[in-house]
């Protein structure tokens, strides 16, 4: 008997097909959303993530050409002269986000502090000009686009992130839309720490206690990795006289600098005399006081404002920049590398490659063609496909058990998730150019006890009678579900009462996947 797909399913009752999750609504989608530098010789084409987030404010806040963005941006990290930082290791760094025009020199300086050095995940804390939110705001997209290219987002720690507490972080992109405070700071980002992948972060929460909570998930989840940065951005007072400005803007980074915190509260949170961005400074700065007082210090890099760039003085905005750092040694841990097993990249581009082409062709009414299978391709697979569309869920289609061949498994499934997904319309060949990839190769199920599966490691298969159930290991962790939460989603995936799995007639199954995305390579 031929074994029958697997795939994503909400509110459905049938026998042996199940789901590997829907995350269509995380995001309730109601708002509609000078230096210089030597050109290079040759202009790059961008890299491009199918997916990103696009760029809210090129051609407002900063050149929307490439070209031009990147001379400026070199130029004005370039034309810097922070103080030494040797033999300290930077954890963060604070930078305005104003026009370039205005506030560029001064994020120069902070981005001069940390150009060349070992980072790979840059977390930038940034506020909400205009809204509010009960969480602080993440982005579950594969990158973020500036005109430099496609900046990648590190997926994994959003999911961490999301999965360590409930009511603290949420999946909320109303919040990032039409705001610049963030993206600002992403060409910097991407010229003096080209190698980095980001984790962008909005705090636009008034709620004390959820600052208190996302610095305790912040240090626990990043804080004692060496190679993160923090990025802070904000701007110092709003409309003052120069003079009365600069005394403002002293106030605001000399509490810091000595470390006054209270008192920089006080301060910085008294409208527009303070700091734009005390939500996410201060969400940082509680994480940072979780360092030894001995090990921790601040040092200014640069405070302007913009009559010191711009030229007009009789109402300025204050830009200052500082570095937040550590005794070398304070923070041991590095950024875990992603697991892929047996799989070389080779596999993985080979695999992608023929689930593109897989959809693609059955979109088009073709019959796809496979390349020669060998090693761990033509070796027997079970494996999942999914698509997304804008974030959104647009088909997943899976086997479970290893019968064929891998490659033709990715293939057939692909297909299916296009075209078969019960709870969608075939995919348009309009939509390919919209569509991003995620491939799932899974082990064999085995028994299970409830109490030792482990969110973010196990994926689930609940069968009682001739009903059963799936979800994918990364479902538990995208939606921020305890392990009890799990178990019983997939009972109701199932369609049996969600406290089935507490039954001995139930048989529970785990698996383990390897996951990766078209962006991963």
């Amino acid at each position: 008997m031929p074994e029958r797909a697997f795939f994503c399913a909400a509110a459905f009752v049938f026998i042996a097909v199940q789901a590997c999750g829907n995350k269509t609504g995380r995001s309730d989608g109601t708002d509609p959303v000078v230096h210089g530098a030597p050109a290079q010789e040759e202009p790059v084409t961008p890299d491009r993530v199918a997916n990103a987030f696009p760029a809210q404010v090129a051609g407002a806040f900063y050149t929307a050409s490439a070209e031009e963005l990147r001379r400026e941006v070199e130029g004005y990290i370039a034309g810097a002269t922070p103080p030494s930082l040797a033999g300290r290791d930077v954890a963060g760094i604070l930078s305005p986000h104003a026009g370039y025009v205005y506030s560029g020199p001064v994020a120069g300086a902070a981005y001069r502090s940390v150009q060349g050095r070992a980072i790979a995940t840059v977390v930038v804390m940034a506020l909400s000009h205009r809204r509010e939110a009960a969480r602080v705001s993440l982005l579950d997209r594969p990158a973020y686009d500036t005109p430099l290219g496609s900046l990648r987002i590190r997926t994994e720690v959003v999911q961490g992130l999301l999965s360590a507490r409930e009511g603290v972080f949420a999946v909320d992109e109303t919040v990032f839309r039409g705001e610049h405070s963030l993206e600002v700071q992403l060409p910097f980002i991407q010229v003096a720490l080209p190698e980095a992948q980001i984790v962008p972060i909005i705090v636009a929460v008034h709620d004390d206690a959820v600052l208190q909570a996302a610095a305790d998930i912040l240090f626990d989840v990043l804080g004692r990795k060496k190679d993160v940065l923090f990025v802070l951005s904000s701007d110092l007072s709003h409309f003052f006289p120069y003079d009365e400005a600069r005394g403002y803007d002293e106030t605001s980074l000399r509490l810091l600098e000595e470390w006054h915190i209270d008192e920089w509260v006080t301060h910085a949170s008294a409208s527009t005399k303070g700091m734009c961005g005390v939500r996410p400074v201060l969400t940082f700065v509680r994480m940072f006081d979780k360092f030894p007082a001995a090990s921790r210090a601040v040092t200014r890099l640069a405070c302007m404002n913009s009559g010191d760039t711009a030229g007009d003085r009789r109402r300025v905005v204050g830009y200052g920049a500082l570095a937040f750092t550590l005794s070398e040694g304070e923070r041991s841990e590095t950024m875990p590398q992603k697991d892929y097993g047996p799989y070389s990249a080779d596999d993985r581009k080979k695999l992608m490659a023929i689930a593109k082409a897989a959809v693609r062709a059955a979109v088009e009414g073709r019959r796809p063609e496979l390349p020669a299978a060998d090693g761990l391709l033509a070796q027997k697979g079970a494996a999942f496909v999914t698509l997304k569309k804008k974030g959104d869920l647009r088909g997943c289609i899976g086997h479970v058990v290893a019968r064929i061949p891998l490659q033709q498994c990715v293939a057939e499934v692909a297909k299916a998730a296009a075209v078969e997904d019960p709870r969608f319309a075939p995919v348009a060949v309009s939509e390919l150019p919209l569509l991003s990839y995620e491939i799932s190769i899974l082990t064999a199920p085995q028994p299970i006890r409830p109490e030792a599966v482990v969110v973010g490691r196990d994926g689930l298969v609940v069968r009682k009678g001739g009903y059963s159930g799936l979800l994918l290991p990364q479902v538990p962790v995208e939606w921020g579900w305890s392990r009890e939460e799990f178990l019983s989603h997939t009972c109701r995936k199932a369609g049996l009462p969600m406290d089935c799995w507490k039954s001995a007639d139930v048989e529970l199954s785990a698996f383990q996947a390897i996951v990766f995305g078209e962006d991963e390579y």
